[in-house]
């Protein structure tokens, strides 16, 4: 099994401790591979991002991470941002600038993470998915390939009191409402502009249970790829907004990653 570490450190951006789980492959394996090649090795990274009543504990309580993490040969690093919706808030704190600048420093400054934007990935579920979404377009420079799982990819729903699940925080996270939703919000947009500036995107798959309140995210999601000419993966099939269907869907995108199987130089 994977090696869990827990990592609690200062925060310079948010100026408090913060939480986060780090998934390491299985340690004989690596000393075996730095003996023989006399070099440092360093692993392909997943950042896993929790959903809204989440933290950096989510998946390892829910999930079969560990066991992927694994098999996989990967790091996994799953950071709490708690309900913040992965922005930095009108009225609160920076958590986008903290998991987009201070804490992928941190990560690669203690652990075995490669920095190459080929070795870097992000995905998460629900409030997750759509965080990972904008991590990986605001920052297109740094990651691969993006997952999503039942993404609540539309940021508008949030204020517009549609997720009534996040209304009550929309004050704090976004102001006063916007009329047009902001680009540094919304994933469409900076999909749109990504693609009419010649940037190379990542690689993109998302995918919903049939049965889940976020199916037609993803199919908005899809759809919008397909009109722009963008490559986006779409899985669907029976499921709820549950962990049940996480766990069967993160191992697709895993797969679907196409990870090297082992520490690099």
């Amino acid at each position: 099994m994977a090696a869990y570490v827990h990592c609690n450190f200062h925060s310079c951006v948010l100026r408090m401790n913060v939480d986060v789980s780090i998934l390491l492959p299985e340690q004989d394996r690596m000393k075996q591979f730095e003996e023989k090649t006399k070099n440092p090795v360093k692993y392909q990274t997943l950042y896993l991002l929790h959903g809204f009543t989440g933290d950096y504990m989510t998946y390892l309580r829910t999930s079969n991470i560990e066991r992927y993490a694994d098999e996989h040969q990967i790091m996994v690093v799953m950071p709490s941002v708690y309900n913040s919706a992965y922005t930095d808030m009108k009225y609160g704190l920076d958590y986008f600038t903290y998991l987009s600048e201070e804490l992928m420093d941190f990560v690669e400054r203690t652990f075995p993470s490669s920095p190459k934007r080929e070795d870097r990935f992000v995905a998460g579920m629900s409030m997750g998915g759509y965080g990972a979404y904008k991590f990986g377009l605001a920052c297109p420079d740094k990651f691969c390939a993006i997952g999503g799982v039942a993404g609540s990819y539309h940021a508008e729903y949030r204020y517009q009191g549609k997720v009534n699940t996040v209304s009550t925080l929309c004050e704090a996270l976004y102001g006063d409402p916007p009329a047009i939703t902001p680009e540094i919000h919304d994933i469409f947009t900076m999909m749109k502009n990504l693609k009419e500036k010649g940037v190379e995107l990542p690689r993109m798959y998302t995918c919903c249970g049939t049965e889940d309140r976020r199916y037609q995210d993803s199919v908005d999601l899809k759809e919008f790829a397909d009109e722009l000419g963008i490559p986006l993966k779409f899985e669907h099939g029976p499921g709820r907004h549950d962990s049940v269907f996480f766990d069967e869907y993160i191992q697709k995108i895993l797969n679907w990653m196409e990870f090297a199987g082992g520490p690099k130089r």
